[in-house]
């Protein structure tokens, strides 16, 4: 993928979570079903970095006693995740961060124990660029550690492919882009586009084998028929 596709698809999506924050946030569940079976494999005294964190709703689910680290490229994300973790007494680290940038785990010392990539890699615009980022999380994995993955599988649902769009709607063709990559609306309290990459379970395992990690765990959970999120547990060992 061109470089100035994966720029206008970025800000497309980054203009998208700092227009609609609220409204995203006010949209998602307290907790999902497969959030709950990862984190609980999370202990008090872990270190966990949740990569593409928005309104940081896992850092209110997270044992007590977990140094909780989020990270963001929406600021407006970002100060609604501060507000409610404040709120709840909850003390966490948020950090602003494009995953496309080089130098973004620069902003994040590790080692941590776990590192989360929920509803995150569907945003970033071509599969080098997905590949690179969990070999820059890898690179902040304590021994042992694991690298979790939950992808958005939207295909599944039946009202989601209706609202996929031609891709000229934002000037570009099916030649620009990825296989797997799509271009969906949005229609709460406003109109808006987004970009999103379908990371199934073949891309799933293509990535792991790529960045050298092993693919430990995959399984279905969340939404309606229970097979909304691909969940991908991986580590280096």
């Amino acid at each position: 993928m061109k470089p100035t596709t994966v720029t206008q698809l970025n800000t497309l999506n980054r203009e998208f979570y700092a227009r609609f924050a609220g409204s995203f946030a006010a949209s998602r569940a307290r907790t999902e079903p497969g959030l709950e079976r990862v984190l609980a494999e999370v202990y008090p005294g872990d270190r966990l970095l949740d990569l593409g964190c928005g309104h940081g709703r896992i850092a209110r689910l997270v044992p007590g006693g977990t140094t909780y680290t989020g990270m963001d490229y929406a600021a407006e994300m970002l100060e609604i995740a501060r507000q409610q973790a404040e709120a709840a007494g909850i003390p966490a680290r948020f950090v602003v961060g494009d995953l496309l940038a080089e130098t973004w785990s620069d902003a994040v010392a590790g080692p941590f124990a776990w590192v989360v990539l929920r509803a995150v890699l569907h945003h970033i615009p071509g599969y080098a660029n997905r590949l690179n980022v969990i070999r820059r999380a890898a690179r902040r994995l304590a021994p042992h550690g694991q690298i979790v993955m939950a992808n958005w599988q939207f295909l599944e649902i039946e009202r989601l492919r209706k609202r996929l769009l031609p891709w000229e709607r934002i000037g570009l063709t099916e030649a620009d882009v990825e296989p797997g990559d799509y271009l969906l609306d949005w229609q709460r309290d406003g109109y808006a586009l987004r970009y999103v990459h379908l990371v199934d379970e073949a891309e799933t395992a293509r990535l792991a084998r790529d960045a050298g990690l092993a693919l430990r765990e995959s399984f279905r959970a969340d939404g309606h028929n229970n097979r909304l999120t691909l969940y991908a547990m991986m580590g280096t060992s």
